[in-house]
């Protein structure tokens, strides 16, 4: 007996007191082993730490998030209905394109005014169906911003450009100190340069050469002149009858000419009026200019006017 009581000593301890362990499963290590849930966290997102010899896919754990009405869908379906009203918002803020602007074109002479959204020269030609020639001028630029007015000049040839002088104008001044009627320059002038730019053209369907462009290049400067006092010689001499003189030489024309030589009122020989200060032909110089050096050719000859007056000069005391 005490054998056999032994025996059921060494063998199990009794059940009232010890129950046997229940055989836990994989799952139920899984879960005991479970770290607690942070709420913080997505379902997607709780580490599992399961025993060494069990591997949990993530990805169980998604489906099941799913399955349950997670909040993973909700916010996947929220995406793309923002990002369509963010698109909406977008197309009805860009701009469809310009306004339309008004443009004058002008073509020679002939005005047209267009509506237009051509952004360059060219696109507001072509929008108005404005063909140019191949030596046709346009201002602006074709590659310009169009402006108000575009300007087309219809040239049949190419610019020739050309560099035109013009003399300068002579100013006369009176100078006092200078012998009388003759004449000093005071001052070189300069002559007026321009650039010229010309083409052929049509006008009134003809064939006509225009001037297309042209810029002052240089002004002009004035010559300036100095003249002395336009008075007789005075004194006795100038008490003569000259008008009588005059009359009788050549009928008081003081452009009168001789074939033979002689010119003027007092039909003057070129060496003679040179003699006394003249320049050029006495019938160029004024009148007074021309009684004024016949005074002074009789003094130089000492009042014989015979030898320069032979048919008149007794005029001159009459």
């Amino acid at each position: 007996m005490v054998a056999s009581g032994a025996a059921v000593a060494l063998g199990s301890r009794p059940s009232g007191r010890h129950p046997p362990r229940p055989c836990r499963t994989h799952l139920d290590v899984v879960r005991a082993r479970r770290p607690p849930e942070r709420p913080s966290r997505p379902p997607e997102e709780i580490l599992v730490r399961p025993h060494p010899s069990l591997v949990v896919p993530l990805a169980a754990v998604a489906l099941f998030a799913a399955a349950c009405g997670g909040g993973g869908g909700g916010g996947a379906k929220a995406a793309p209905q923002s990002g369509k009203a963010g698109a909406a918002g977008d197309n009805a803020a860009s701009p469809s394109g310009p306004p339309p602007k008004k443009v004058v074109i002008m073509v020679d002479t002939a005005r047209t005014e267009v509506m237009t959204t051509g952004q360059t020269v060219q696109q507001v030609l072509d929008q108005a169906h404005i063909t140019l020639g191949r030596y046709d001028l346009v201002k602006p630029v074709k590659s310009a911003a169009p402006a108000d007015t575009i300007k087309v000049t219809r040239l049949l040839s190419e610019l020739r450009t050309t560099t035109v002088k013009t003399d300068p104008p002579t100013v006369k001044r009176k100078v006092s100190s200078l012998p009388p009627f003759s004449q000093k320059e005071l001052r070189k002038g300069k002559p007026e340069i321009r650039i010229v730019q010309t083409a052929w053209v049509k006008r009134k369907g003809k064939k006509v050469k225009a001037v297309i462009f042209q810029r002052l290049k240089q002004k002009a400067v004035p010559r300036i002149l100095g003249v002395g006092p336009e008075s007789g010689a005075g004194g006795d001499v100038a008490r003569l009858n000259w008008a009588g003189l005059a009359k009788c030489e050549s009928g008081g024309n003081p452009r009168a000419v001789n074939p033979a030589g002689y010119y003027g009122l007092y039909q003057f020989s070129i060496p003679s009026w040179a003699s006394v200060g003249g320049s050029g032909k006495p019938s160029d110089a004024p009148a007074a200019e021309q009684t004024y050096r016949a005074q002074l050719l009789y003094k130089r000859v000492g009042g014989r006017w015979q030898g320069q007056w032979p048919n008149c000069g007794r005029f001159l005391f009459s």
